[in-house]
């Protein structure tokens, strides 16, 4: 079966969704079961429209607003459905998360792909609006009546295909955790005779969501304790950092200066943390182990998942600064470990996490259908 992918931004650019889109739907095509991908966006002009009915004096309430409003995803949904009759040897579409519902309106197939769910954003406190109030109530009871149209669901995690059973009634045969892959072109060679120093790095744009205030306290323990401790941080924009912190800022892959900077924050570092408030998947953390890194990160959401606690790394508490702390101090004490963590965490990847093995679940799975 041939798919038609869609989302709401360039399918191959390199920055869209976080920089999945582009090894998505290039490994799809691959794997021989795309017949296009489209960028269904509104008009500049009724996007303006649907933020003006949205308007809140508050610019993060407006945000959450625009964002949630069922009006908005039903004309994508009729704008969707309207280009994906115009691809020749479409049998069935694919699209990126609950933005569209065009199983309604086009007699094939659909499938979704997705990083997270509102249910699950709701549970982590991370969303500017009540849970129950109205805005949220229509946006869940879309994505419910969205998901129930479906022919099948792919999740990025165990942890997320769990929360579309459990909190859209989906049921079991119809979710399938897939995973993801690497956002790199090519996987970074081995470095002979690699170092671990007492050098951190986190990626991360959302430093709140990311953990980064837990981060820094816990870094101010390890710096005592370990003086020559470093941490890298890439992605916020911050100034006035306590001592051994290096902030580099935000660093695109479309840029060859700034992905070189960001391949040497991974070449030069020793351990990769990502101590996450909430996190949908944690697409830095294969970066991380593409790297021969080990990991830090937060026991909860998909990274436990992803980080094998004592094998490739370490998993704590989440917001839980003095157990953060502790397992930073142990790897930059042990670099022997650390060393062997970044091996065991580099095969893990290359045997789960590739986009080429996403595509070609995916192409099992829906060929069914055909």
């Amino acid at each position: 079966m041939k798919l038609v992918g869609i989302i709401n931004e360039p399918p191959f650019d390199p920055i869209s969704w976080s920089g999945s889109a582009r090894y998505f739907f290039s490994a799809l095509e691959r794997q021989g079961v795309l017949a296009g991908a489209l960028d269904v966006d509104m008009s500049k002009n009724m996007d303006r429209v649907f933020r003006a009915l949205n308007f809140r004096p508050n610019i993060a309430a407006w945000r959450e607003h625009y964002h949630l409003d069922p009006r908005r995803f039903r004309w994508l949904s009729r704008l969707a459905a309207e280009r994906i009759r115009a691809v020749p040897g479409a049998g069935g579409v694919l699209q990126i998360g609950a933005w569209y519902s065009v199983a309604e309106r086009l007699d094939m197939p659909c499938f979704s792909y997705h990083d997270g769910n509102l249910a699950l954003r709701l549970r982590s406190g991370h969303i500017g609006l009540p849970a129950d109030s109205a805005p949220v109530r229509r946006a869940l009871e879309w994505e419910r009546s969205t998901y129930a149209r479906l022919t099948g669901m792919f999740a990025m995690s165990e942890w997320l295909a769990r929360s579309f059973v459990r909190d859209f009634g989906v049921p079991e045969s119809r979710v399938h955790a897939v995973g993801a892959g690497l956002n790199f072109d090519d996987i970074p060679p081995i470095i002979p005779d690699r170092e671990y120093p007492p050098r951190f790095l986190m990626v991360g744009k959302d430093f709140e969501r990311k953990g980064g205030p837990v981060l820094l306290r816990a870094f101010a323990t390890v710096r005592r304790q370990v003086p020559r401790a470093e941490l890298v941080l890439i992605g916020p924009e911050l100034s006035n950092l306590p001592d051994g912190v290096h902030c580099l800022g935000f660093l695109s892959k479309k840029d060859p200066g700034q992905l070189a900077k960001l391949t040497q924050a991974y070449a030069t570092a020793g351990v990769y943390v990502l101590p996450s408030l909430y996190e949908p998947f944690g697409i830095s953390l294969l970066e991380a182990m593409a790297n021969s890194l080990p990991c830090i990160a937060a026991n909860h959401c998909a990274m436990p998942e992803i980080i094998a606690h004592g094998r490739t790394g370490l998993v704590v508490t989440p917001g839980d600064a003095d157990a953060l702390a502790a397992a930073m101090i142990e790897l930059a004490s042990q670099p022997a470990m650390a060393a062997e963590f970044g091996r065991a965490g580099r095969e893990r990847l290359l045997e789960r996490y590739t986009w080429s093995a996403v595509a070609a679940r995916i192409a099992s799975i829906t060929a069914a259908h055909a």
